[in-house]
């Protein structure tokens, strides 16, 4: 069979597949699922249409509370590097594949759980960090943030991340980086490469105690002197990315609440959620469609994907 048209069960049947394959793959798919040839550029138009009815949806901020929720909501953000292609350069008429330009743009993924549950809420971007802030909010706001919650934010430690915490959360979070992540920069201090992990032990198990004064007096008389270049001065920079964030290594407050000190939840959402669909080897899209299809793929892990077809 090939289709004249495109039937809504069709476009749903397109979509359901090219949200989670490559088109051409996807249109295989259709065929030995439902014995219809389509070819991959209308499984690709009808995905992204749908796509795009989705990110026509911009964020709200969150405005009221109930007042009473889960104690304590796990929230994470990060941000991973998509490939994107531009060809708006390309003269009118010209081959537009000769005038591309290829770039890595950041897709950033937010997560909200609340704490004792397996029930996660995504939400994705490309735009700005106050949308992504927005979409933070919101997923945490799914979850049940009530006015008697508290929210334990976890990131990497890039600015943007805790600065919308702040933002966001207000009085009612509080910001913790990724232990996994402050090690990384204890293992680049390291004084033997070969053997990190009995310097970084010690340190690590400080850090969980919430002594980070001791960390910082076991590597400043090892510091680097500042002649030296920053990129040959891995000491320097763990004293320097552990100097600007001692507000944010609490680390034993969260342990007490049985809370996590790792960003697990988000790092396997993007695998699972972004990585799996955007980063298929040898694809490349347009900023626009690239955040397009991040709604489809949050749209399908919220577990709305049933929702939307009703709706639309």
């Amino acid at each position: 069979m090939q289709p004249r048209g495109c039937s809504r069960r069709l476009q749903r049947a397109l979509t359901d597949f090219g949200a989670d394959h490559a088109f051409g793959a996807a249109a295989t798919k259709v065929q030995e699922h439902y014995g219809v040839s389509v070819p991959a550029a209308r499984v690709r138009t009808v995905t992204l249409q749908h796509a795009q009815v989705l990110a026509a949806q911009a964020p709200q901020p969150v405005r009221t509370l109930p007042a009473h929720g889960p104690a304590h909501i796990v929230a994470e953000a990060d941000g991973t590097m998509v490939p994107i292609v531009d060809t708006r350069a390309a003269p009118p008429g010209a081959d537009r594949r000769k005038h591309r330009q290829v770039r890595y743009q950041e897709a950033r993924l937010v997560a909200a759980q609340a704490h004792g549950t397996i029930t996660t809420h995504f939400g994705a971007t490309l735009h700005d960090v106050n949308d992504t802030g927005l979409r933070w909010a919101q997923a945490v706001h799914a979850v049940g943030w009530a006015v008697d919650s508290q929210i334990h934010a976890l990131g990497d430690g890039a600015p943007w991340i805790a600065e919308q915490a702040r933002l966001q959360f207000r009085q009612q979070g509080r910001y913790t980086v990724d232990l996994f992540h402050v090690c990384d920069y204890l293992a680049a201090a390291a004084p033997d490469p070969a053997h990190t992990k009995p310097f970084v032990a010690p340190l690590r198990e400080a850090l969980r105690a919430s002594d980070h004064p001791s960390v910082l007096a076991t590597l400043r008389p090892r510091a680097e002197p500042p002649d030296v270049p920053d990129e040959d001065a891995p000491v320097r920079a763990a004293l320097r990315y552990l100097g600007n964030r001692t507000d944010q290594l609490d680390y034993a407050r969260a342990l007490s609440l049985d809370l996590p000190v790792g960003s697990g939840l988000i790092e396997s959402g993007h695998r699972h959620v972004l990585q799996a669909r955007i980063k298929k080897a040898g694809a490349w899209w347009t900023a626009t469609n690239a955040h397009a299809l991040c709604q489809l793929r949050t749209l399908r892990a919220n577990l709305q994907w049933e929702n939307y077809w009703q709706k639309n």
